[in-house]
């Protein structure tokens, strides 16, 4: 499963339903999908339930240097998928398990484009979460959900390395490979508080989850002068911590057809200050012993409606604003990101014990205009954009 760039390294609710109304979900949500999202909402749930999600993400970033280079993003479709399963035990106690994929990049540069020895050519951040969680009924207004995030990741950066740089003679340039992979464990909960009748608010936490990377760093086209001093292979580590976050949703029934949402949410993304890159004793080949990246807290904020326009047919549409979490200084073209606007549109159909939902958002990013990068060949601006698709299937038993 692979992530694509969100607020920093998030990706976008998975479901079809969720997606149609990205805005304001968190209260108002009842697909499975709810398992990682807000617990607390699998009390809303009281039939055994599976789905299935499937979700292609088609993205462009175009960069003009202020030096005068140009480049583009290649290969511009990602896929996403994620599955959940749903079991009411009894009237105050509901299961939920999903594998879903909540953070990742995926982004590749021509190899040798704008930049080839100062950024990597492929940057591939791949998270699978596993997420089992409960739902308890407190009361008839309070619903309490508590999950675990148990975290599957694996990293890999591709970059061109100077051997003519490093040597001061003409050689032919190789490729450092720093592949990683690693487990966590995190934990989050939520609540859903019927306010008053027709109202609804949501409060959700969740745990920073902390992976340690540990595999290989290769480097290609060795000059054999070099080779008593280095390897062409030694171990690699490094770290990421997933970041914390906290939600608040309201929900409200405007009449037996329309429901309105806003939502709001705080991601602790200042917990991204570096990415560590040790590769034991070819350390001193590389010329930084990690990324600096000093990310700062973000936001989103948001709303979203579902409409009956039939007992079969359902329509749905939301907005959302995220707030970036990278600085100037430490922008880096592997995480090619701004503030981003996100308009969504959806629809589901159910039939029988069967419903299948689509939704479709346009998410263009403000260009973003980097002036002070610590890496003078990132400076530039940057276009960007994604049109992000969402298929479910739920069956029903």
């Amino acid at each position: 499963m692979q992530g694509y760039a969100a607020e920093g390294v998030r990706t976008l609710p998975d479901s079809a339903g969720a997606l149609g109304m990205v805005g304001g979900r968190q209260a108002n949500l009842r697909d499975p999908s709810v398992t990682r999202s807000n617990p607390a909402n699998l009390q809303f749930l009281r039939e055994d339930a599976l789905m299935i999600n499937v979700q292609p993400w088609y993205g462009q970033t175009d960069f003009d240097g202020v030096n005068g280079t140009s480049d583009s993003m290649i290969q511009p479709w990602k896929p996403l998928g994620s599955f959940y399963a749903v079991m009411p035990v009894n009237d105050d106690v509901t299961f939920g398990f999903g594998i879903t994929a909540p953070f990742g990049i995926a982004i590749s540069w021509p190899r040798d484009g704008a930049f080839r020895y100062s950024a990597p050519y492929d940057a591939v951040l791949q998270t699978a979460a596993i997420n089992p969680a409960v739902g308890i009924k407190i009361s008839d207004a309070v619903n309490f959900g508590v999950g675990l995030d148990i975290f599957y990741s694996r990293l890999k950066l591709d970059q061109a390395y100077p051997w003519a740089a490093a040597l001061g003679v003409p050689a032919a340039d190789g490729d450092m490979t720093f592949e990683g992979d690693g487990w966590g464990l995190g934990a989050y909960a939520g609540f859903t508080i019927q306010l008053a009748e027709h109202h609804r608010l949501a409060i959700t936490g969740r745990l920073p989850v902390t992976v340690d990377y540990e595999g290989d760093f290769t480097i290609s086209n060795m000059p054999a002068a070099l080779r008593g001093l280095y390897s062409s292979r030694s171990d690699f580590k490094s770290q990421i911590e997933h970041p914390a976050s906290i939600g608040v949703g309201y929900g409200v029934d405007l009449s037996d057809k329309i429901t309105f949402g806003l939502d709001y949410e705080w991601i602790q993304n200042s917990a991204h200050t570096s990415l560590p890159l040790n590769v034991g004793k070819n350390q001193a080949l590389l010329p930084v012993s990690g990324l600096d990246l000093e990310w700062r807290d973000s936001y989103t904020i948001g709303g979203g409606f579902e409409y009956k326009l039939t007992p079969a047919w359902m329509l749905r549409a939301g907005y959302m604003f995220s707030k970036s979490p990278l600085r100037d200084r430490t922008f880096t073209p592997s995480i090619p990101t701004n503030d981003r606007h996100l308009f969504s549109i959806g629809t589901g159909y159910t039939f029988g014990r069967n419903t299948i939902d689509f939704a479709y958002s346009f998410v263009p990013m403000e260009t973003r205009h980097v002036r002070t990068a610590a890496t003078p060949a990132f400076n530039g601006d940057y276009e960007i954009e994604w049109h992000v698709f969402s298929l479910s299937y739920t069956r029903r038993f």
